[in-house]
C-alpha cells in the first residue's frame, strides 16, 4: 500500500480526494491537513510516500511547504492538486519535483490517471534490479505516432501512454475487461482509448471462438 497524506483547507475538496484515493486499491490515506503549517509537523512525523498538496492555504502555502520539505531532504514524493494555474508556480512546483500537476476542476478520470502513473513509476524504482534505458522511455516518452497525431478532446496522454504502454508489454492479446483490470481503469474509458486506437491502427483485432455465445474480442498492439 502506498501511504498517502492530503493537504487541502477546502473540506468539500478533501472528501472528494479521500473517496476517489479510497476507490484505488493500493493507496490508503494516512493524515489530512487543512493547512501548510499542519501539513509539515505532520508529515515530518508520518513520513508518507505521496501527498496530495494543495497551494492556495493558510500558514504556508503549498509550493512553500514544498520549498521545506526540499530544503529539509525530506524523501516524500508529491502531486500536487490545485486551482493555480499561473505560470510560474507550476514551473516551480516542477522544478521541486513534483510528479504530476492535477488542475481544478478534475474528475476521478484524471485523478485516477495520475495515480496509476505514479504506481507504475514506483513499481518500476523498487521492483527491478537495474533500470534500463527502455524502461524509463516506458514511462516519459512519447511515441512518433502520437507526436503526429493532435489528441482530441477526451483522449489524455498519460492514459493513452498507460494503456499503449502494457499492450507493448504483455504482447499478447486483451479484452477490454482484461486491459481495464491490468491498468485500473474502468472498461468505459479502456474502450474510448482502444477505439482511438484503432483510428490510429495501432491495434489488432483477434476473435477467439467458443461454443456458446458471441465470439470474444481480443486487442493487441502492432509491433
Amino acid at each position: 500500500m502506498i501511504s498517502t497524506f492530503i493537504v487541502e483547507d477546502d473540506p468539500m475538496v478533501a472528501k472528494i480526494n479521500a473517496d476517489y484515493l479510497q476507490k484505488m486499491t493500493s493507496f490508503s490515506l494516512i493524515g489530512h491537513a487543512k493547512n501548510g503549517k499542519d501539513a509539515l509537523q505532520q508529515i515530518m512525523n508520518l513520513r508518507p510516500q505521496l501527498v496530495l498538496l494543495d497551494v492556495y492555504m493558510p500558514e504556508l502555502t503549498g509550493i512553500e511547504l514544498l520549498r521545506v520539505l526540499r530544503n529539509k531532504n525530506v524523501m516524500v514524493d508529491v502531486i500536487l492538486v490545485t486551482a493555480a494555474d499561473a505560470p510560474h508556480l507550476i514551473e516551480e512546483a516542477l522544478r521541486h519535483g513534483v510528479v504530476d500537476c492535477i488542475l481544478k476542476p478534475y474528475g476521478f478520470e484524471r485523478f485516477q490517471t495520475s495515480l496509476a502513473f505514479y504506481e507504475k513509476r514506483q513499481t518500476m524504482f523498487h521492483s527491478l534490479p537495474r533500470i534500463r534505458q527502455s524502461d524509463i522511455d516506458q514511462l516519459y516518452s512519447t511515441t512518433l505516432t502520437e507526436e503526429k497525431i493532435v489528441l482530441p478532446k477526451g483522449i489524455d496522454p498519460v492514459t493513452l501512454t498507460l494503456i499503449r504502454d502494457e499492450l507493448k508489454k504483455a504482447k499478447r492479446s486483451f479484452s477490454i475487461t482484461e486491459l481495464s483490470k491490468l491498468v485500473k481503469i474502468s472498461t468505459l474509458t479502456v474502450r474510448k482509448y482502444i477505439e482511438f486506437m484503432i483510428q490510429n491502427d495501432e491495434i489488432v483485432l483477434d476473435l477467439e471462438y467458443s461454443d456458446k455465445g458471441r465470439p470474444k474480442k481480443l486487442y493487441s498492439i502492432k509491433i
